[in-house]
């Protein structure tokens, strides 16, 4: 989880988008050198006034999509949108809430509309 990004995404997307039926996920994937626990969670929710869900990877799921990807990439942050019918509409490794913003609004504007590149 990445303290800069989360308070910019609690006010940019969370709270503007939530009453649209948009779900923001936050996943701990166990910290950059592992060893964090669900207490370090909560305490990073309080510091960073986020109120979507955080979740914790327990089993360590992303640690395996990053070694998949090779070690020369970060893995933080990694901000996904996928829209009601379990399509992937948005995939980056820089939060750009502009971008994670403009992508929402074509998603939400209608099912016609084909998923953003």
């Amino acid at each position: 989880m990445c303290s800069l990004e989360f308070s910019d995404l609690e006010a940019s997307i969370w709270q503007k988008y939530k009453d649209r039926g948009v779900q923001v996920i936050g996943l701990d994937t166990g910290g950059l050198n592992g060893g964090d626990t669900v207490a370090i969670v909560e305490q990073f929710r309080e510091q960073t006034g986020a109120s979507f869900p955080l979740g914790f990877d327990f089993q360590g799921s992303y640690a395996r999509f990053r070694r998949g990807g090779g070690e020369a990439i970060s893995p933080f942050p990694l901000d996904v949108i996928i829209d009601s019918q379990g399509v992937v509409r948005y995939v980056s490794r820089e939060y750009e809430a502009s971008a994670i913003g403009a992508v929402l609004d074509s998603v939400l504007s209608g099912p016609d509309e084909k998923p953003a590149k």
